[in-house]
């Protein structure tokens, strides 16, 4: 059986780069993508690390990363496998790259993925959700979230995750409230006044656990 070879890219010149990127714009929709000049602006200044997955010499996945300073967790901003490689063993050995990667770091990888609850392709999401358990990721259980749209179409419901298992499977509301704003802030680049974002901190329990059950 094939294995990916890894390999980080830090140079938007490079080939992969580009390849990358073509799979990073047939896996998301407009209003979740952010520009390709925003994705290069951000390598170069060092704030975003880019990740891919090399079968035969073609890319065939990738992921984006943001880590947040001074924090114990690193954003996992984008990850899709090229549609030709989904629904075989690549999406999970990448993942748990990914995640090792992070660890190495002494750090823990945040998600953001839709709520199955909400949409038309509650199935779709349903499966990411159960693909990011199923390789140790936890849910945090009944913290509402809104994914802020990039283009002019409306919020998404989410939920966040946290890989792999964390220190405890509680967290403070406090730690879940800055990694949040700093979301808002440094992703997509919102103010604190934010409607939506004041409206999300509003929602987050007191009590927070964090859950790996299959749904």
């Amino acid at each position: 059986m094939m294995s990916l070879i890894f390999k980080q890219i830090v140079n938007t010149k490079d080939i992969d780069y580009a390849n990358a990127m073509l799979i990073y714009q047939e896996a998301f929709p407009p209003s979740e993508r952010q520009p390709l000049s925003k994705i290069s602006e951000r390598l170069a200044a060092g704030k975003s690390q880019l990740f891919v997955g090399i079968i035969d010499e073609e890319v065939i996945c990738m992921a984006l990363l943001w880590d947040f300073k001074k924090t114990d967790f690193t954003l996992l901003d984008y990850m899709a496998v090229s549609e030709n490689h989904r629904n075989n063993h690549f999406g999970s050995e990448f993942f748990n790259f990914i995640v090792d990667k992070v660890k190495s770091n002494h750090k823990f990888l945040f998600l953001e993925v839709e709520n199955y609850l909400f949409g038309d392709n509650r199935e779709q999401r349903k499966k990411r959700i159960n693909f990011y358990l199923k390789n140790g990721s936890y849910l945090l259980d009944n913290v509402p979230y809104i994914l802020p749209s990039l283009d002019k179409s409306l919020p998404l419901e989410a939920q966040l995750m946290i890989a792999p298992k964390y220190k405890s499977l509680h967290i403070k509301k406090s730690e879940i409230e800055n990694l949040i704003k700093r979301l808002y802030l440094e992703i997509y680049e919102k103010s604190e006044n934010d409607a939506l974002l004041i409206s999300v901190l509003k929602k987050i329990p007191n009590k927070i656990n964090l859950v790996n059950k299959m749904i």
